[in-house]
């Protein structure tokens, strides 16, 4: 049975006078034993067909010393594409990017790299399932209660077997890097991702100096901003405005979590009751810098949105990409550094790999 991803790419194909001969190509391979592997490149165009470079929507942020654009290439190359293999749960690489077919793309201001990851996807009850089943065949041929050493072998020897037969989900992921201001902004909310960026940039330039921005929610952090704004204090978020989605939450017996999507005027008071009953602000929408977004208390954005750049209709897609992600690394970069003035961040330095 072919994967789904291949009766997709067949549906959305339309008919052409060469169907006949394509046909009876495969008929051809098939008899020559050869169609599996002619079924497989297919599979792989499909999969390349439908990979799409996300837009720059989210960013987890890092002042970084990066190479210049002229060397960092030539790292880059030097973990390139190559299809997960049988038995490895992921696999990431550096790859061209999809607009511009350019390993690094030079924008205004710095440069773009585009990180392939590809993960095997291996639901948790599937594993446990044969596992349990696999250990309780065993004990009922023993007799015996199998050790928790053994019991987590199987589980273990489980997810292999599984891992060799399973959907293989591949995701792009942005990166962009700003040689003026020393930001390296990584378009994704998820930690982990991000520090798998940093891991690669480590291993192929060699050394790599990341300073993690944190905010104090103590003395500068949202909730006190915001505490003062809805009690007048005008230049709370000075340099930007306070948009109308507010996200707060508490600890008491369970997390409790309250969001606001209305004027915030018009719920002030409510915002002030749940900050006196120990609430804290988790998420805001702010805008400032012709950019809006929606800040964390862990200093990560998302639902970003920059003005968009106006093209002729000569300009050709690269043209218009690199401009645009210019014009947007540009802008949020001056976000960053506004709202790190702002919020009086200090430099973690415990992310500073000299190997």
């Amino acid at each position: 049975m072919l994967p789904a991803g291949t009766a997709l790419f067949t549906k959305q194909r339309r008919a052409s006078p060469d169907d006949g001969l394509i046909t009876q190509s495969i008929r051809a391979a098939a008899t020559a034993g050869v169609l599996l592997c002619f079924v497989e490149k297919l599979i792989h165009c499909a999969e390349e067909n439908r990979m799409k470079l996300p837009k720059f929507r989210n960013a987890i942020v890092y002042r970084a010393t990066l190479p210049s654009i002229q060397a960092i290439e030539g790292h880059l190359l030097e973990l390139p594409y190559s299809e997960i293999g049988e038995t490895e749960f992921s696999r990431s690489s550096f790859v061209e990017n999809p607009v511009t077919g350019e390993l690094v793309t030079p924008i205004s201001g710095g440069y773009a790299m585009v990180i392939r990851h590809d993960q095997k996807i291996i639901p948790r009850h599937v594993v446990m399932k044969e596992a349990n089943s696999r250990i309780q065949t065993i004990e009922n041929m023993s007799g015996n209660k199998l050790k928790r050493a053994e019991r987590l072998a199987i589980i273990d020897n489980v997810r292999v077997d599984l891992c060799k037969q399973a959907f293989v989900k591949s995701t792009l992921i942005l990166a962009l890097y700003s040689t003026d201001e020393k930001l390296l902004v990584i378009n994704t909310t998820n930690k982990i991702i991000a520090g798998m960026v940093c891991a690669m940039l480590i291993k192929v330039v060699g050394s790599v100096k990341t300073e993690t921005i944190n905010i104090s929610d103590i003395k500068n952090g949202l909730t006190t901003r915001l505490n003062n704004y809805i009690n007048g204090a005008a230049n709370a978020f000075e340099g930007f405005t306070v948009g109308n989605y507010i996200q707060l939450s508490r600890y008491a017996d369970q997390k409790e979590i309250i969001r606001y999507s209305a004027e915030h005027e018009s719920i002030q008071s409510e915002l002030a009751d749940s900050l006196s009953s120990s609430f804290t602000a988790d998420k805001m929408e702010l805008s400032g810098c012709g950019v809006t977004f929606i800040l964390t208390e862990n200093f990560h954005f998302s639902r970003i949105n920059t003005q968009s750049q106006t093209f002729n209709d000569e300009d050709d897609k690269a043209f218009q990409w690199r401009h645009q992600t210019g014009a947007d690394l540009f802008q949020f970069s001056k976000v960053v550094n506004l709202m790190c003035d702002l919020l009086s961040y200090k430099e973690d330095k415990s992310q500073n790999p000299t190997t």
